[in-house]
């Protein structure tokens, strides 16, 4: 086994099941062998030792500890990989999420808790651990660019900002929450009629935020944060809902900004399949 300065040392969120798991089989199939050491980072210990046997065990990854709804549980998560990894990472896979169809403030919340703050807190607490040219990877959904296409013209300018704030880009976030209890959505912009409303905005407020990191960091280790959208997959997300792809190929999306060439890879920008996708992304009628 290499030491952690010989490795990368790679943290998959939600990495228990879904396509956060087949990131990390993928990446402990990765050649040389032995050449990455992934946290496997899992709210429930029982699933991820579930998980870890369903591997095979493998020596170079190991579990993690990590609910991101919890900043008890990030503040944990943090000095483990301190104290048993010595404060180095090299990169972050923000995968876990969560998601919902019923449009109540409580469940708004609780997606937001996980898919948008659940990110931005684990990146405090770890980017000063990025060693250099390192990664911040979010992953998000093209769902959160087709909400902006359906959005009013002054709403999509504040998503795109290139002075946006994360303070301001929190107030967005708690004025669409705000407009849930009130039905005022279309007041601030937004089109009530859009997919997957709730979850659809917490993935525009999470490519956003990549965009607010890679300004805030750019200068910084040569570290590049970017989003990713592993496409629409058959997962418990939704229900493995039929005609989905399977989650191995979400997990290719992924990984394709983990180990694409910096000079391939834009800063702050967001990518499926390896190529760039617009942060509003318009589509054609149905088609």
């Amino acid at each position: 086994m290499l030491s952690t300065s010989q490795q990368r040392v790679i943290l998959v969120t939600g990495a228990n099941k879904g396509i956060g798991y087949e990131v990390v089989k993928k990446l402990v199939n990765e050649l040389p062998l032995n050449n990455n050491l992934i946290l496997l980072g899992c709210r429930d210990l029982k699933r991820g030792e579930d998980a870890l046997i369903r591997l095979g065990s493998p020596p170079n990854v190991h579990l993690l500890h990590l609910d991101v709804s919890l900043r008890e549980s990030i503040t944990h998560a943090t000095n483990k990989i301190k104290c048993k990894y010595g404060g180095q990472l090299d990169i972050i896979i923000n995968n876990a999420a969560i998601g919902e169809l019923e449009l109540t403030v409580d469940i708004a919340r609780t997606m937001f808790t996980t898919n948008y703050y659940g990110i931005k807190t684990l990146n405090e607490h770890l980017f000063p651990f990025i060693r250099e040219n390192g990664r911040v990877i979010n992953v998000a959904s093209i769902s959160g660019s087709i909400l902006l296409s359906e959005a009013s013209k002054d709403l999509q300018e504040k998503y795109l900002s290139s002075t946006l704030t994360t303070e301001q880009l929190d107030c967005l976030v708690e004025d669409f929450i705000s407009a849930i209890e009130t039905n005022t959505f279309e007041a601030l912009g937004y089109n009530p009629k859009s997919s997957y409303l709730i979850y659809s905005v917490t993935k525009a407020a999470v490519i956003a935020l990549t965009q607010i990191e890679a300004r805030q960091w750019s200068g910084s280790k040569n570290v590049l944060v970017l989003s990713v959208c592993p496409g629409f997959c058959a997962t418990d997300l939704n229900r493995n809902a039929p005609g989905a792809r399977p989650a191995e190929l979400g997990a290719d999306s992924i990984l394709h900004v983990v180990n694409a060439p910096q000079n391939e890879l834009k800063n702050g920008c967001f990518y499926r399949d390896g190529q760039q996708l617009p942060q509003v992304y318009m589509i054609d009628d149905k088609n």
